[in-house]
């Protein structure tokens, strides 16, 4: 894992979360776009908001047709809308309400798309 996204491991889960004391999935995205020299704007979303490409335009992101290391991976968990970033093309760091910030295998939540920054 590269070195600016290790003293993210382990900052717990926090719905709304936008910084180091607690993070949710959109959070983490947007403090690895910042760290990146992408920054993106807070959008505000319900767990129950269709896919990804309708926050891609504030997002600054397009789609790919596979995973890429340093894309935003759009996953689904139980019916919602789940984000994780690909640290390689194996591995994606992402935030789950048990273990806060992790890394994990891509493909343990069911994968809707993979999305680039622009």
């Amino acid at each position: 894992m590269s070195v600016e996204l290790a003293d993210l491991i382990g900052i717990p889960y926090k719905p709304h979360g936008r910084n180091e004391t607690g993070l949710d999935c959109f959070g983490l995205i947007r403090i690895i776009a910042r760290r990146r020299g992408t920054p993106i704007p807070d959008v505000w979303y319900e767990k129950s908001d269709p896919a990804l490409m309708i926050l891609a335009k504030s997002m600054k992101v397009h789609a790919l047709s596979r995973v890429e290391k340093d894309c935003v991976i759009e996953m689904e968990e139980k019916g919602r809308l789940h984000l994780g970033y690909a640290i390689d093309e194996k591995r994606m760091i992402h935030v789950t309400i048990r273990d806060g910030v992790c890394v994990d295998e891509i493909g343990i939540l069911p994968v809707r798309g993979y999305y680039g920054f622009d």
